[in-house]
């Protein structure tokens, strides 16, 4: 790069700050784009839980750990949604499932059986398992790690002032 100089043979300081503007507007540009890259790969968390009237382990877990969820400071940082069916065998119904979750119905078809569970940000499966001991030992350490660690759910959260869902 040339650099213009004054009668001293030192740049001007009008010079070095016009030198520095493309500089300066490159990482403007860096930073007016980070929250959008922010939104667009931290959006909340969901989970689903999928299950059946008609399922003793799924009774069991409604009965002893969700409502524990429920009430946790994790439960109200997420998005949390249902599919519970009558019967287990009615559980792939195509109208028992919203259409935005046609692709968890995919998953549950390969694997099946409930209780099931799918942790998901941004359309993407982060954890999911089955079974009654699948919850304490894979979905509920998934949701805390996810939670716990997410500085833009705490800065969020914190800023809030959530009760727990009961």
């Amino acid at each position: 790069m040339l650099w213009a100089m004054s009668v001293h043979g030192h740049t001007s300081p009008s010079r070095r700050a016009l030198s520095l503007l493309p500089v300066v507007l490159g990482c403007a540009l860096l930073l007016s784009d980070a929250p959008r890259q922010a939104d667009g790969h931290r959006g909340p968390l969901i989970v689903v839980y999928v299950g059946a009237e008609d399922c003793g382990p799924c009774r069991s877990w409604q009965r002893d750990e969700r409502p524990t969820f429920h009430a946790s400071s994790e439960f109200a940082r997420l998005r949390y949604r249902e599919i519970v069916v009558p019967q287990l065998r009615a559980l792939l119904t195509t109208e028992r499932w919203p259409v935005d979750l046609a692709e968890l119905r995919e998953r549950v078809k390969s694997r099946p059986g409930t209780p099931q569970w799918f942790t998901i940000r941004d359309g993407n499966v982060l954890a999911s398992d089955a079974g009654l001991s699948a919850w304490r030992r894979t979905i509920w350490p998934a949701i805390r790690a996810q939670v716990r660690y997410d500085p833009v759910l705490s800065e969020a959260y914190d800023e809030l002032d959530v009760l727990p869902v009961k």
